[in-house]
């Protein structure tokens, strides 16, 4: 079995950043936060692109951009825009995942790996020194889709019992996101809940507790919680590990990806490297209205290289 402990990451402070260490493309989404739009400046690259997303209704003026015309993960237009890029298995790719949105990157990532067979990738993830409203912080609006698949994510293997099916969620500050997911599984056999612990900041794992209280009605019976660094995705992808090899192979797990965008890419990486031997299937639930530049400040920027399977 991978342990993916063993995959690297690195921390820094801003002025930390390595400036040698030149990539062919730099991919990040624009939010309009310092926090993206300074590491996009500080990171060296033969190409850097930004992508902008209807979602945050940003009218900046943004250079070196493309902007994706519909809501929707699989975009035709950003499809053909990476085909554009003339990615092969040899380049040298980073990608900021701070101002993605949570479904668009596992999707974008998911179209590296499986169409242009990209196996390396350096992500990037810039902690925020805080949130404007705390826990009372709106990252997204009303929900446009009922929890579905996203697209591509979704195993070969799957089985006709559902009796066994188990559902794993990163849980997070949105606490209608969590209620959509759980009352939409509602009849899975077992629940498990996993949080960012220890927090990107002190005060953060309470806010986060504080929200998931608020959906405990649609949450119901949880079989266990456990707990993952919030800013480590390696260690979230051990734990969804550890819980789906302590339940039956024959079951169809659930994976939902509501917490940080580190934990979002543990839950990744976990799906593409047992997607072959295990029935998983990614759901979210979908917003067309995500709002921008909720974050404040620029702590530490994460390094994660992933191998991809």
């Amino acid at each position: 079995m991978i342990d993916f402990s063993y995959f690297y990451k690195e921390k820094y402070s801003f002025d930390e950043i390595p400036t040698t260490n030149k990539y062919d493309l730099l991919l990040s989404a624009y939010d309009g936060c310092d926090r993206t739009k300074k590491i996009f400046d500080k990171i060296l690259a033969e190409n850097k692109k930004w992508i902008i997303y209807p979602h945050y209704d940003i009218s900046d003026d943004v250079s070196n951009s493309f902007t994706v015309n519909s809501f929707q993960e699989d975009d035709d237009g950003l499809v053909n825009f990476v085909k554009d890029l003339h990615i092969t298995t040899d380049t040298k790719i980073c990608i900021d995942i701070t101002g993605f949105l949570r479904p668009h990157l596992i999707y974008l990532t998911l179209l590296l790996n499986t169409i242009y067979k990209v196996k390396k990738i350096d992500f990037l993830y810039t902690e925020p020194n805080y949130y404007k409203d705390a826990e009372e912080t709106v990252f997204s609006g009303a929900i446009s889709e009922a929890p579905r698949l996203i697209k591509g994510c979704s195993s070969s293997k799957s089985y006709s019992n559902f009796d066994k099916d188990i559902l794993i969620i990163n849980a997070g500050y949105d606490d209608k996101l969590i209620s959509a997911v759980t009352k939409d599984k509602s009849k899975v056999f077992k629940k498990f809940i996993i949080l960012g612990f220890p927090s990107l900041q002190p005060d953060f794992y309470q806010e986060n507790v504080f929200q998931i209280r608020k959906a405990k009605d649609e949450i119901g019976q949880v079989e266990k919680k456990s707990f993952a660094p919030a800013y480590d995705p390696f260690e979230t992808a051990n734990r969804i590990k550890e819980i789906v090899e302590a339940n039956c192979d024959d079951s169809n797990v659930y994976l939902s990806p509501l917490s940080t965008k580190p934990q979002t890419l543990g839950l990744l990486i976990y799906f593409l490297w047992y997607r072959d031997t295990k029935s998983l299937n990614i759901i979210f639930p979908f917003s067309n209205v995500y709002k921008a530049k909720t974050a404040v400040g620029i702590n530490h920027t994460w390094r994660y290289s992933v191998e991809l399977n």
